[in-house]
């Protein structure tokens, strides 16, 4: 009662801090403290200001009228006044710039023939500056861009909430009913990442569990059998959430696995200790023997699959990347706390519910390893049950007679999957994470085809020297540059200072196309540069430094996946080598999606590298727990094809694998070796009691083969609910868990035994020989 009643106070003490549980996939978490890439874009953020944004977009048939631009300069004014908006620009804003600056009160005064908005729409449309970005070429669709900063992904959540409210708010009015407006941009994309990956997680966990009730309770047939795993899973998630939000953990793509591992681990050591419970207690009908019987002979095997499932997932804290080794500690935690609760908790909840009479158990052919005969209950239960205990006695059967054959085949479907991984693609691309029907893809959609690519990066051009930017041949430097991104297809647009000294060169000039260039010495330039401001140009104060040393060109690009994102960086970084880099000018690309994507792509390589390690590890740690090298090798063979076969199918369905759907494989270790160490290890009991190959296999498969089957089918039919969500990732992660499952429990009924008889790993003592003898006697 002492023990149960501490583990309920901790349970609630750690109940109340898991109730703190936050989701965030910011750039910040991604990188160490210490990293070169992230140092220089906040020196970037000091030099520039910030770069991360939102953006509204509007399509009318005449936005160039007094309704349109009130109905966009109302809309920009409430964005204004949220939290974390440090600027926005409008049609409205370049409007009242431009029409107080005295270029434009000129050009109203030369065309007197024209109307004031006439020569506003001409002047705006002609102006490379605000194309596809303020407006679009053809004059129809307009953008309003906020600039944001925020705190963390909470503030940035409400941010977005508060952006929508507005522009739900807008569309609400009389006035400006039917208007269509379009929400995007990174925050955007950041928040909606958070917001839809704990939606649909907070909904579909307690249907998994539901799910998992049913299929326990059909399968075990009795009040505990349900009860008992389900309370010491839910005590084990507590735990671990609580210790994870303590430590002042967030869930973030790589760590939103460590729950559903949780299930998996807890389900079946839970599983476990109830069936063996149910068996040793029909032979003893006392609920202490049976309790003590149950640990003796169950405990050391759950022990070493839980230490060898910890020792696999150790490995992801050879990664540099904090969230991987966040996430390789609690796991192995995870793999280690489990065992802790189920060895304490579930034998104190078996204490109080005893076995009923018409209990569903598995019937062994004896008991506690006594050699005690079939009492006439066990007689009982095992012709009520025969159907499955015949199956599995069958499955033994079979498997001794077509062991090659079972192999073979096991074998030859590992290859043609493993023909799937050839086609198997490493790739991180955010917008694939949202069905292509969902507002945020549709949006996304409609801006990049209208107006702009939302894809930020900024490339930064810094003099050397006694130089300066505004030197005709460092400026010239950057309209080559920008020729040559305006050139790469998903570049919709760039910006520089060199575009606003050259339109403003052009105006002063007649307005004559021949004078959109560069002027000729750095005091026009300069001169140039402060008229811009008149000109009805404030944003080009953002595109270099004070001392004018530094200038940054940024760059829209549509949304890429990260190889070809990673192609055009590379493009471009040799292209600023053979034309661009000299003494003179020194080039760096920043930004926060480039850090993004690049960290995604670390995050692949990484996790590749360690699982690779926890393979590795896990089987040299399976041979030691099973005191055979051999036996360790023969086990790499049955946990080996379940992942092969995840992955092929991954392959094969165009699945692409990223930071989200990597871990899988991991799972899928830690998933295959649990039910492999419990059939090996039961295995080489059975077999040193008579030393025959394949009734030892059959005893085996009769003791283990059940509670494998409860635990693979609970959590399949659990994770199949994930498929329902409407996010990518978590669909993926239902879809694959369950399909590694299954192939995983097929593993250990048919490969696992297949590869004993075939390759007898094992040594018969000779005390199991003679005792084969006197039987044949």
């Amino acid at each position: 009662m002492a023990i149960l009643a501490c583990i309920i106070l901790i349970t609630v003490f750690f109940g109340y801090y898991a109730r703190g549980m936050r989701t965030d996939n910011s750039i910040e978490i991604w990188l160490s403290k210490n990293d070169e890439d992230m140092n220089s874009y906040r020196a970037f953020l000091t030099d520039f200001g910030n770069e991360e944004f939102l953006i509204i977009a509007l399509s009318a048939v005449n936005l160039f009228k007094k309704d349109s631009l009130r109905e966009i300069h109302e809309l920009a004014e409430k964005l204004k006044k949220l939290k974390g908006v440090v600027e926005v620009t409008s049609l409205a804003d370049v409007f009242k710039n431009k029409i107080t600056s005295p270029f434009f009160m000129e050009k109203t005064r030369t065309h007197r023939g024209r109307s004031f908005m006439n020569v506003f729409k001409k002047e705006i449309l002609d102006d490379p500056t605000c194309q596809n970005t303020i407006i679009s070429q053809n004059g129809r669709t307009t953008a309003i861009i906020a600039s944001v900063q925020c705190a963390g992904p909470e503030s940035r959540k409400q941010l977005v909430s508060e952006t929508r409210n507005a522009v739900d708010e807008m569309q609400a009015k009389q006035e400006y009913k039917g208007h269509r407006y379009h929400l995007a941009g990174p925050s955007v994309v950041n928040a909606e990442l958070d917001r839809l990956s704990n939606k649909d997680m907070n909904r579909l966990t307690p249907i998994m569990f539901v799910l998992s009730i049913v299929v326990l309770g059909c399968l075990f047939r009795t009040v505990s059998g349900v009860v008992i795993p389900i309370l010491s899973v839910g005590v084990c998630i507590v735990w671990i959430s609580g210790f994870f939000v303590m430590f002042g953990q967030t869930m973030n793509m790589v760590s939103n696995m460590l729950i559903p591992l949780t299930f998996i681990i807890a389900l079946s050591t839970s599983i476990r200790l109830t069936n063996h419970y149910y068996r040793e207690y029909l032979c003893c009908n006392d609920s202490e023997t049976a309790i003590y019987n149950t640990l003796r002979h169950v405990g050391v095997p759950i022990l070493m699959a839980s230490i060898t499932t910890a020792i696999g997932f150790a490995s992801l804290t050879t990664s540099t990347i904090p969230p991987v080794f966040t996430t390789g500690v609690f796991m192995s935690g995870c793999a280690l706390l489990a065992f802790f609760i189920s060895l304490t908790l579930v034998p104190i909840l078996l204490s109080f519910i005893p076995c009923q009479k018409n209990s569903h158990i598995e019937s062994p052919l004896q008991c506690s390893e006594t050699g005690a005969v079939l009492s006439q209950k066990e007689l009982f239960f095992k012709r009520r049950y025969r159907v499955f205990t015949a199956f599995l006695t069958w499955l033994g059967n079979f498997t001794a007679k077509n062991k090659k054959y079972i192999l073979l085949c096991g074998l030859g479907v590992g290859g043609i999957f493993l023909f799937g991984i050839s086609k198997l693609q490493i790739e991180s691309d955010l917008m694939a994470s949202f069905p292509g029907k969902s507002k945020i893809a549709r949006d996304s959609n409609y801006i990049e085809k209208h107006l702009m690519g939302l894809l930020p990066v900024e490339v930064v051009a810094e003099a050397t020297d006694s130089i300066n930017m505004l030197q005709p041949a460092s400026l010239n430097n950057l309209v080559c540059f920008q020729d040559y991104l305006r050139a790469i297809p998903e570049v919709t647009g760039t910006l520089s200072i060199a575009d606003y000294i050259q339109r403003t060169h052009q105006i002063v000039k007649g307005d004559k196309p021949q004078y959109y260039r560069i002027p000729g010495t750095e005091k026009e330039a300069s001169d140039y540069l402060k008229l811009a401001s008149l000109y009805g140009s404030d944003s080009v104060k953002q595109l270099y430094t004070k001392d004018q040393r530094k200038a940054r060109v940024s760059i829209r690009m549509k949304q890429v996946g990260s190889n070809r994102y990673q192609a055009i960086i590379k493009s471009i970084k040799e292209f600023i080598h053979e034309h661009l880099e000299t003494t003179a000018l020194s080039w760096r690309i920043t930004g926060i999606v480039p850090l993004l994507i690049n960290v995604q792509d670390n995050i692949l390589r990484s996790e590749i590298q360690s699982f690779s390690l926890a393979f590795f590890f896990t089987f040299v740690s399976t041979a030691i727990v099973l005191k055979s090298i051999k036996v360790g090798l023969i086990s790499i063979i049955p946990n080996l094809i379940p992942i092969t076969i995840t992955l092929g199918v991954m392959g094969f369905q165009g699945i692409r694998l990223d930071a989200a759907t990597i871990m899988i494989a991991s799972i899928a270790v830690g998933i295959s070796v649990d039910d492999t160490i419990h059939f090996f290890y039961r295995f080489k009991k059975e077999l040193s009691v008579d030393g025959d190959y394949p009734v030892a296999i059959s005893r085996t498969l009769q003791r283990v083969g059940k509670t494998a089957v409860f635990t693979s089918l609970s959590a399949i039919f659990g994770f199949l609910v994930f498929c329902f969500s409407g996010f990518k990732p978590i669909q993926y992660f239902g879809l694959l868990t369950s399909i590694t499952m299954f192939n995983a429990l097929v593993a250990d009924l048919l490969i696992s035994p297949s590869c004993l008889m075939l390759f007898k790993p094992i040594p018969v003592s000779p005390s199991s020989l003679r005792l084969k003898f006197n039987e044949i006697q």
